[in-house]
C-alpha cells in the first residue's frame, strides 16, 4: 500500500493491484468482469493513467467486490478526492422543472423501470424487453452474457430462435435508447448497448442511471464521515435516499427475486441504516423518521432497522409508539421464527424505557429547510443535473 504523500495516480494504482492480487484475479479476469481492455486495466496500475474516468473506478470496485468502505476508499483515490472538501449540495426538492434540450439518456431502476431522453419519457417496449433492459441496468458496465438474458427470459424452455429474439430485443432497445442523430454523440463517445465476446454492456454514466448515482452519494457520505464531517455525510446520505421511488424495477415481472434486486434492496437498507445513526447520534431524529418508517413497514423482521426506529421515535417525543414498535416486532418474532429479540434490539428497548436518549436537536446536524408550499421532489433524471454539473 502506498503512503499518504503519494501521487494521486500511484496510489490509486496500488490499490487496484493490491484489491486484484487479493482476490486472486489476473490481469484479464479483472478487466473483462469490469469491462475494461486489459491494456487500460495495465495503465492503471503501472498509475499511467493519472484520473480514470470515474466509471471504469465504479466497475473495478465493483468488479472486485469491493464492501461499501472499500470501494469508497478507491473511488476517492481514484478521484483524487482528499485533496479538498467536497462542495455541497443545495437539494433535491425545487419548484421549477428544467427545460430544453442537453438533458441526454436518463435511465431510472430504482422503482418502476422508466427511461428518458431530453426530459421526454422513451416507450420501452414489451415485457421482454424491459427485462432485458433492467438486467443491463443492474450493474451497468458489466458484461451480461447472451445466455444470461435467454435464461431470464425464457428460463430452462427456451424456443429455436432465441438467441435471434434476443439479439433482435437489444437492437430496439439500442434504437430508443441512442439519439436520432448520431451525429449528436460526441468524439469517442460508443453505442449505449455494446457487444463483445458473447456479451452485452450498458455504456453510461453515473448521472444517466439513478443506481449509479445513489452508489456514488453512499461513496461520498462514507468518506464525509471518515472524515468527521456527519453534516454533510447525512446530506448525502439523504439525496441517495430520495432517489428510490419504490422497489427497484417494481414492474418487471421477469426479474422478480433476481439476486441483483435483491442486492439492490441490500444496498438501500444498509445506506438508511448508516443514515439513521448518523442523525439519531446527532438528534436529528424527525429528519430520518419517515425513512425508518418506511423501511420498517417493508422489512417487518430487521431489527436493526426496528432498533433505529424506537431511538428516532423517542427521541421525537413518542416513547409510547417506540414501546410499542418493540412489542409488535418481539410477538412477530416469537410467533414467525421462535426467536428472542437480539441483544441490539433489546438494548435501544432498555435506552427507551430508561429515557436514555437525547432531546432532539442537541446536536450539530443542521435540518433542511422545509420546501415551499406545494413543491414535489424533482424527478432524479433532472435533479442529477445539480450533482453531474458539479465538479468531480
Amino acid at each position: 500500500m502506498t503512503h499518504e504523500g503519494a501521487e494521486p495516480g500511484s496510489r490509486f494504482g496500488a490499490l487496484v493491484q493490491s484489491y486484484r492480487r487479493n482476490a486472486g484475479l489476473t490481469q484479464q479476469e479483472l478487466a473483462s468482469k469490469a469491462g475494461l481492455s486489459v491494456a487500460a486495466l495495465r495503465d492503471i496500475e503501472q498509475s499511467r493513467r493519472r484520473r480514470p474516468r470515474l466509471s471504469s473506478v465504479v466497475a473495478l470496485a465493483n468488479a472486485l467486490g469491493l464492501d461499501s468502505e472499500r470501494a469508497a476508499g478507491m473511488v476517492i483515490a481514484g478521484r483524487d478526492l482528499t485533496s479538498a472538501r467536497l462542495p455541497r449540495r443545495t437539494g433535491l426538492t425545487r419548484n421549477a422543472r428544467p427545460t430544453g434540450a442537453g438533458l441526454g439518456l436518463r435511465l431510472a431502476i430504482l422503482g418502476p423501470l422508466e427511461a428518458w431522453r431530453d426530459g421526454r419519457p422513451l416507450s420501452l417496449g414489451p415485457p421482454a424487453r424491459r427485462a432485458v433492459l433492467g438486467l443491463l441496468s443492474m450493474d451497468p458496465g458489466m458484461p451480461v452474457r447472451r445466455d444470461t438474458i435467454i435464461d431470464v427470459l425464457w428460463g430452462e424452455d427456451p424456443p429455436r430462435t432465441a438467441m435471434d429474439l434476443a439479439q433482435a430485443h437489444v437492437s430496439r432497445l439500442r434504437k430508443v435508447l441512442e439519439p436520432p442523430d448520431r451525429s449528436a454523440v460526441g468524439d469517442g463517445d460508443e453505442e449505449v448497448i455494446s457487444f463483445v465476446r458473447g456479451a452485452y454492456r450498458l455504456r453510461v454514466s453515473i448521472e444517466q442511471v439513478d443506481l449509479l448515482l445513489f452508489r456514488d452519494l453512499a461513496a461520498r457520505a462514507s468518506f464525509a464521515h471518515a472524515s468527521g464531517d456527519d453534516a454533510y455525510a447525512c446530506e448525502l446520505y439523504e439525496d441517495a435516499a430520495l432517489l428510490w421511488r419504490g422497489d427497484p424495477l417494481a414492474d418487471v415481472d421477469l426479474l422478480s427475486g433476481h439476486p441483483g434486486v435483491i442486492q439492490m434492496r441490500y444496498q438501500l437498507t444498509s445506506v438508511l441504516l448508516r443514515y439513521a445513526e448518523l442523525a439519531c447520534a446527532s438528534g436529528q431524529y424527525r429528519r430520518v423518521l419517515p425513512q425508518l418508517q418506511a423501511l420498517a413497514l417493508a422489512e417487518p423482521l430487521n431489527e436493526s432497522a426496528h432498533a433505529r426506529l424506537m431511538i428516532a421515535l423517542a427521541g421525537s417525543g413518542q416513547q409510547a409508539a417506540a414501546i410499542g414498535v418493540y412489542e409488535d416486532l418481539r410477538s412477530r418474532l416469537d410467533r414467525e421464527l421462535g426467536l428472542y429479540p437480539s441483544d441490539e434490539l433489546t438494548e435501544a428497548h432498555l435506552r427507551v424505557l430508561r429515557q436514555d436518549i437525547r432531546a432532539e436537536g442537541y446536536g450539530r446536524l443542521p435540518d433542511r429547510a422545509p420546501p415551499a408550499a406545494g413543491a414535489q421532489a424533482v424527478p432524479w433524471h433532472l435533479a442529477a443535473l445539480h450533482w453531474s454539473a458539479r465538479p468531480m
